[in-house]
């Protein structure tokens, strides 16, 4: 082989070289995925800021209905608030309800997802005083008497026996839904971002043993009354 077929194989070589050399950097800025991997996203990172509502028991529409009755002790759905309370009309008990400010009623019932004429509102009016005020001196940040979720479905504490499981699950809210197993809020509200979130799931019952978990989903919350 003579000097200028060598010249030729040598320039021939470094321009295979540069071309496969551009070809692997066009492909990785094509393709940023080959070369990193994307974080996982979780429901709280795209969810939008959870609405946080205190709410204020106002004096209601006349048609709302009065009974009479008397609370015995601070609320246990709304335990960090010196206005809300657990009360009784006749036998059924109905917690929370609020006092309304410059009245001596209370307002109980109320679905604050349905507005101030949830049919399920009703005023009470007290038959006797109300007892001592006992609320903790902590309260913590998240948490709420009633949520929404961002679905629209709608949640209150459990203010009886909270359901658990033989594994240590407890259902902290119960959604609506006709069988408060089928749809509930395990455990504490999580508030650690701006877009609140819930564990929410249901339980399988069994007859010879405790219910277990039947499945459960991390959904994020809308809104939140305190």
């Amino acid at each position: 082989m003579n000097k200028a077929s060598k010249i030729v194989v040598v320039l021939v070589f470094i321009i295979v070289i540069l071309f496969g050399v551009g070809q692997f950097f066009a492909f990785s800025n094509i393709n940023p995925s080959a070369n990193q991997q994307v974080a996982p996203q979780t429901p709280g990172s795209t969810a939008s800021p959870t609405q946080v509502v205190a709410f204020t028991a106002s004096v209601p529409a006349s048609s709302t209905p009065t009974e009479n009755g008397s609370c015995f002790a601070n609320s246990i759905a709304a335990p960090y608030r010196s206005d809300a309370w657990r009360c009784t009309v006749g036998n059924a008990i109905s917690d929370p309800c609020f006092q309304i400010s410059g009245s001596k009623n209370l307002l109980c019932g109320m679905n604050p997802a349905e507005g101030p004429y949830a049919t399920s509102t009703f005023v009470l009016h007290l038959m006797k005083a109300l007892p001592p005020v006992f609320v903790p001196s902590a309260t913590p940040a998240n948490w709420a008497w009633a949520i929404q979720l961002a679905d629209g479905t709608y949640c209150t504490p459990f203010t009886g026996t909270r359901p658990f499981t033989a594994s240590g699950t407890v259902g902290y809210y119960a959604c609506n839904s006709p069988n408060p197993y089928e749809s509930m809020i395990f455990g504490d509200l999580n508030a650690s971002s701006s877009a609140w979130l819930a564990e929410v799931g249901s339980l399988a019952i069994h007859t010879s043993s405790l219910p277990t978990l039947q499945y459960s989903e991390i959904v994020p919350i809308s809104t939140a009354w305190q």
